[in-house]
């Protein structure tokens, strides 16, 4: 499950997803257009093959199946670049780069897992986590269609894994108490005990 964050100098702590997609289309360039501070937009992104990018892709901007409308190109080659008083884009390499870039970014706007982005923002006043429609990231929103932004995470092996080796000793302690419990810890569930086993269906 992922959260949309924002510098808290941007003024705003909700948006719909339609504010979103406009956001990632460049048709909102500056927050006070969404009620929030005179502040240029500054998004940071991940770089394509990020998962939590392309569940953003995937779940939040793309209007159908298929529309893969992937966010803007960057304006500037490093986030350090971003003019002040200008909007602008710029791509980051992991998520505690992309956290740390929103929080010292006025007006930085982006992505991250959400037990990373839940931490950092408990001990970070200009880290603020966006909640979707009035929805803040949670199983519950996932699993009643109220929350949009999660992706299932799949583990894939090369045919049955031979007993003994370590891709079955590792599938095995993922599914037992242990690992059930790491995965619990990290805000996830298994399939096999959400309520709704349907947003557990590979898209």
């Amino acid at each position: 499950m992922f959260t949309l964050v924002v510098n808290r100098d941007a003024g705003v702590e909700n948006l719909t997803v339609g504010q979103i997609r406009d956001l990632y289309a460049g048709k909102i360039t500056n927050w006070s257009q969404l009620n929030g501070e005179d502040v240029p937009v500054h998004l940071v992104n991940r770089h394509v093959g990020s998962g939590t990018r392309s569940a953003l892709v995937q779940r939040v901007l793309s209007v159908k199946e298929g529309d893969n409308r992937q966010p803007p190109q960057a304006t500037v080659d490093d986030c350090t670049a971003l003019d002040d008083d200008t909007y602008g884009v710029c791509e980051v390499g992991g998520t505690e780069s992309m956290l740390e870039t929103v929080s010292g970014t006025a007006g930085g706007f982006g992505y991250s897992e959400v037990t990373t982005a839940e931490k950092r923002a408990k001990n970070d006043r200009n880290l603020v986590r966006i909640t979707i429609a009035g929805q803040q990231a949670s199983l519950d929103g996932v699993e009643n269609g109220d929350y949009p932004y999660w992706q299932t995470e799949l583990a894939y092996t090369y045919g049955e894994p031979p007993a003994g080796s370590l891709a079955a000793a590792f599938l095995t302690y993922l599914t037992e108490q242990g690992g059930r419990d790491v995965l619990r810890e990290y805000g996830n569930r298994l399939c096999s005990e959400v309520e709704n086993p349907r947003v557990c269906e590979p898209s």
